[in-house]
């Protein structure tokens, strides 16, 4: 399936408000393995809402984690990396066939769907479908400030630009078989994807083999770990951990937890039925949802999967960032495997003193670097 090659595949760069991770794999005939993988939180204020406040800070913590990452060393410095969730938008759309030259009218027609002008947007598209009178066209846009500010921190890190992406994008890549381009199955599955972050999540449909619609959901998690550490007395960071390994479990922490965890993913949920409905209302010809994927930092969290499908009613479960990769978990596990152990400071609150320790798998962050540093090797050899 794949072909060997002496130049190191790019590195995979996603920058968020909270963290850094990089990856970058190796491929030999018809393997995929992982060369390097590394993982480091940001201090509140670099990046704010996906802009960046301290670019030379931001700077120096690209340099020392591409010199020292986690698991392995980096081979190179070409870089793929994604544009923040919600300055960018990916949209399905229909244009009708005109004797015009496409090209020469995508921008009139992009502007009809994303609320920017043209000069104030870079945009792509891909036509993915054709009917007797249109075209089925996949467009993605983000500002143009935001797309020159990446780039220039980037080139500043001494890192060549190979592309820029939407989230989105590189997590469907990530996790579904039908990202490889010589997939054999059948594409007529549609999935909803759900990705859970710590500032903001999203959802997007992917129908057929293609994204046709995405969807912000401006609601924060780090307001829910906030609240955990404020009613356990425990540290922000033992916070995070707890909501991951106690989630929806009332027996855990005394069902504290689970409280406070289930006014946030109710949120969620209105939010994703809106989504869906959105989805039958505009695109029913491209058939039902068979099941719901979740990703990212928050899709771990303790029976949360058992939640969606009672709600929505779809079966419901987790990602797999293994899916094209030819490695095993067992081989990664100091670096996806997160022991809490945490205890609360004060025996006092409610409920006495909850101690948890279970082991927290921490390996959805990586969805999305994992399918940046994927796009070579499925662009250029497969």
């Amino acid at each position: 399936m794949f072909t060997s090659s002496h130049k190191a595949p790019a590195l995979g760069l996603d920058i968020s408000d909270s963290s850094l991770k990089i990856a970058q794999l190796k491929r030999s005939r018809d393997s995929i393995k992982v060369q390097a993988l590394g993982h480091k939180t940001l201090e509140k204020g670099i990046i704010e809402n996906g802009v960046i406040k301290q670019p030379e800070t931001l700077i120096k913590k690209i340099d020392k984690l591409i010199t020292k990452p986690n698991f392995g060393r980096v081979a190179s410095r070409e870089v793929v990396a994604c544009l923040p969730k919600d300055k960018t938008f990916i949209k399905l759309i229909d244009v009708n066939k005109t004797p015009n030259n496409l090209a020469d009218i995508m921008e009139n027609e992009i502007e009809k769907h994303i609320p920017l002008s043209g000069k104030e947007m870079y945009y792509d598209y891909q036509v993915v479908g054709e009917h007797r009178s249109t075209h089925n066209i996949l467009i993605g846009a983000a500002p143009k400030n935001i797309v020159n500010q990446y780039i220039d921190v980037l080139s500043k890190a001494k890192l060549s630009v190979v592309a820029l992406e939407i989230e989105s994008t590189a997590i469907a890549r990530t996790l579904l078989k039908e990202e490889v381009k010589k997939f054999h199955g059948p594409l007529d599955k549609n999935y909803c994807v759900i990705d859970i972050g710590a500032k903001n999540s999203q959802m997007f449909i992917y129908s057929r083999g293609t994204i046709v619609m995405s969807v912000s959901i401006p609601i924060s998690s780090q307001e829910t770990t906030d609240e955990i550490a404020k009613t356990l007395d425990i540290k922000k960071d033992q916070a995070e951990k707890a909501k991951i390994v106690c989630g929806l479990d009332k027996s855990m922490a005394h069902g504290i937890v689970h409280d406070i965890l289930l006014v946030t993913i109710e949120k969620i949920i209105n939010r994703l039925q809106t989504g869906l409905d959105f989805y039958y209302n505009h695109y029913d010809e491209r058939g039902e949802i068979t099941k719901i994927i979740l990703t990212g930092g928050g899709a771990n969290i303790k029976n949360l999967d058992r939640l969606f499908t009672e709600k929505l009613n779809l079966p419901t479960e987790s990602g797999n960032i293994f899916t094209h990769l030819n490695e095993s978990r067992e081989k990664f596990s100091k670096n996806l495997i997160v022991a809490p152990n945490i205890k609360s400071n004060d025996k006092k609150k409610k409920g006495g003193n909850p101690e948890i320790s279970e082991p927290q798998n921490n390996e959805l962050v990586y969805t999305t670097v994992i399918g940046l540093a994927l796009r070579k090797i499925f662009i250029d050899k497969i």
